[in-house]
């Protein structure tokens, strides 16, 4: 009887965790999705602009990461921007370097 009780209480401890976390998990998902962000570059410029922000509290910029003649990697980041803004980032060393891969970091504050 007495490892009925744990089970049972277990069990309830589990379900009440579930309906506790299910809220705030679909939350998050619903909030992402309406964030929407774009990337393009011209020449050895990137740029990133994101829409769908929550006003004062998420930021973006564009990430750039640059490879020169030799093989060599520098990631280079734009500048920290809000809701319907536009990041940019150049690659230093032009022509001898251009854009190897090109997107953005978001974040919440």
């Amino acid at each position: 009887m007495h490892k009925a009780k744990i089970a049972g209480l277990i069990g309830i401890g589990m379900a009440a965790t579930s309906l506790i976390t299910a809220p705030s998990a679909s939350a998050a998902t619903n909030g992402a999705e309406a964030i929407s962000c774009e990337t393009w570059q011209s020449g050895n410029t990137g740029y990133a602009k994101c829409t769908g922000l929550w006003p004062f509290i998420d930021r973006f910029r564009v990430k750039v990461t640059c490879i020169d003649s030799h093989g060599t990697q520098a990631v280079i980041k734009g500048s920290t921007k809000q809701n319907g803004e536009t990041s940019s980032a150049t690659c230093p060393g032009a022509p001898n370097a251009g854009i190897y891969k090109l997107g953005y970091e978001h974040w919440r504050i």
